[in-house]
């Protein structure tokens, strides 16, 4: 722990150092069979059959050559330099493989942040008094623990609206007077009082619309729930368990933290996936009885695919910034139905419909 603390403390600060206050950049995620949440222009794409009716499972010992072979094709055909592969199966890594970053090295994960946050509040739910089901006016003691109260006209929220993007909050978020004095708008705190006081961010419940505000949200409810800094009280409930310790909120992104401020290595995020996305677990086996918005496909931290052969779920992430000279980073994970679990990420900013060639590459290969 003091280790992880330490490194936490001084990719913190080197974050500062670089960034300073406020930056533009876009944290999203795409769905399995849609491409949802563009950023900074992109478009949307829908696509009908869930993922195990279009691509059924292959029942053949995988070929992880041949799915290494397809990652560094698709590597080349859109000039990506640095990348890693992990895939994995009951826990165990089955393949990993190298692009100038090594598998076992964390890197930023932007939204696949979103699943970790996802499972943290389902584990914290279960040992407490509040269910998916608790709207924010059933919380107002825990908001009461950071000085803080909802506006009044969302306290019928609730955590299931939050967790599937159904709340009614925007994609881009109106701050209100406090962009005069917040420090960093894209913080988790700022963004979750933003979202939960500014009155022109109030939208109709039920309708899917992605927005980093939700997860800001959920994050900022762990650590008054718990008392404790959202990433650790994360990562000792939900990575450690999971055999990925190391992983850590931290860097020049760290103040995303629930939304997309983790670095995890590829093969760390396959055993998280492989941990806590396991067919065995409740959520998988009957998702619609947690976090879970069947319209959306959408539960969680993840997109959501329940099928006759089991649940598929997946998820995406990017940062993009407009200046060219910053970083920007890609990445994406999905878990068959049958618990085989691929996470790839990389360096650069890349168009939606990219990763949905290599999610689609990925599972033809399998």
């Amino acid at each position: 722990m003091g280790l992880r603390k330490l490194l936490a403390s001084v990719l913190l600060v080197s974050g500062l150092t670089l960034f300073g206050g406020a930056v533009v950049v876009a944290v999203d995620g795409f769905s399995a069979t849609a491409l949802d949440g563009p950023a900074l222009g992109g478009s949307e794409v829908q696509v009908s059959t869930p993922p195990e009716t279009a691509n059924p499972i292959n029942t053949n010992p995988i070929n992880t050559g041949k799915v290494e072979a397809v990652w560094r094709a698709w590597m080349e055909q859109h000039a990506v330099t640095q990348s890693s592969l992990a895939i994995g199966r009951k826990g165990a890594i089955l393949h990993s493989a190298a692009q100038k970053r090594r598998p076992d090295t964390a890197y930023p994960v932007a939204s696949l942040s979103k699943a970790i946050t996802g499972m943290c509040l389902n584990q914290l739910l279960t040992d407490g008094p509040y269910s998916w089901s608790s709207t924010l006016a059933d919380l107002a003691p825990e908001f009461a623990k950071m000085n803080f109260t909802p506006a009044r006209q969302m306290a019928d929220v609730t955590l299931t609206q939050i967790a599937t993007h159904t709340s009614g909050l925007p994609k881009t978020l109106n701050y209100g007077k406090m962009s005069t004095h917040a420090v960093n708008l894209s913080s988790q705190p700022t963004m979750a009082r933003a979202a939960l006081k500014e009155p022109s961010n109030f939208g109709p419940r039920g309708s899917y619309v992605y927005s980093n505000a939700n997860y800001a949200i959920l994050g900022f409810l762990i650590e008054a729930m718990t008392g404790e800094p959202y990433s650790e009280y994360c990562n000792d409930r939900i990575m450690a368990p999971a055999g990925a310790p190391q992983a850590v909120v931290a860097g020049r992104m760290s103040y995303t933290a629930g939304y997309g401020g983790w670095l995890v290595s590829a093969e760390d995020y396959a055993r998280f996936a492989m941990y806590w996305f396991n067919p065995a677990q409740p959520w998988m086996q009957t998702p619609a009885r947690f976090g879970y918005d069947k319209g959306a496909h959408y539960g969680m931290g993840t997109y959501v695919y329940p099928t006759q052969a089991g649940t598929f779920v997946s998820h995406t992430g990017r940062w993009t910034h407009k200046d060219p000279r910053k970083h920007n980073i890609g990445a994406l994970f999905f878990v068959r139905a049958d618990g085989l679990t691929v996470v790839v990420n990389w360096d650069g900013s890349l168009d939606w419909a990219l990763y949905k060639q290599l999610h689609q590459d990925l599972r033809d290969a399998l």
